[in-house]
């Protein structure tokens, strides 16, 4: 096992959290630093899949807290990416269908196809109860299964539910946007590490960032 490079500092994790550390510490002069990640990427939960063809995120998803009296330093980096977003209205959470180029579709268009996705789900349970040949099925008080759960939450939970105002709406703004773009949420970390890693074509090859190997860091530094 090759021995781990000596630095003056060592990063756990190449998440939002890490890379915003490296990033602190080399505008402030120290370069000498290691970062390890467990994964083969950075970003930690910020991450992104590909699902019939989109680029679909599979972590963080909106960029929360805009439009306050503070500038939300993710909105400010997002913005100079050009990272495309698009509003959340939650006043009609139940219109937020927009197409791939952001653009949100007519109030009425959307209303329309909402509707019929939650009669057709709807006629779907009711048809899967009535294939229960011998048992006798008594209507849900509560929602149970996880079709019920869904439109359950959409028609009611969702709109509805209330919770404490936290610090990121009072600071930075309750405006809310969707990140809906091809190359992810993770692209932010990608720009703030173009900042102090070595980069090119938009791959990270800078030594300090080691990949699939904290694990075996961590065991050579407890050997050692």
């Amino acid at each position: 096992m090759d021995s781990p490079p000596r630095s003056s500092v060592i990063i756990i994790g190449a998440g939002i959290s890490g890379v915003s550390a490296g990033k602190v510490l080399a505008e402030n002069g120290i370069k000498d630093m290691v970062i390890l990640e467990a994964s083969d990427r950075i970003g930690g939960r910020i991450r992104k899949d590909n699902f019939g063809g989109v680029s679909v995120e599979l972590g963080a998803g909106w960029i929360a807290g805009v439009g306050g009296k503070e500038s939300n330093p993710v909105w400010e980096l997002a913005s100079q990416s050009g990272l495309r977003t698009c509003f959340s209205d939650y006043s009609n959470a139940r219109y937020n269908i927009y197409d791939r180029s952001g653009k949100i579709f007519p109030s009425g268009v959307a209303a329309d196809s909402y509707k019929k996705a939650v009669d057709l789900a709807i006629e779907n349970l009711k048809s899967l109860e009535a294939n229960l040949v011998g048992e006798l099925i008594e209507p849900p008080s509560s929602p149970k299964t996880p079709i019920e759960l869904a439109i359950d939450f959409i028609l009611h939970d969702f709109e509805m539910a209330e919770v404490e105002p936290i610090s990121t709406y009072v600071d930075f703004g309750e405006r809310e946007f969707l990140v809906a773009d091809e190359r992810g949420y993770e692209h932010l970390l990608y720009k703030m590490a173009e900042n102090f890693l070595f980069t090119s074509e938009g791959k990270i090859l800078d030594n300090r960032l080691k990949l699939n190997k904290m694990q075996s860091y961590l065991v050579a530094v407890k050997i050692d």
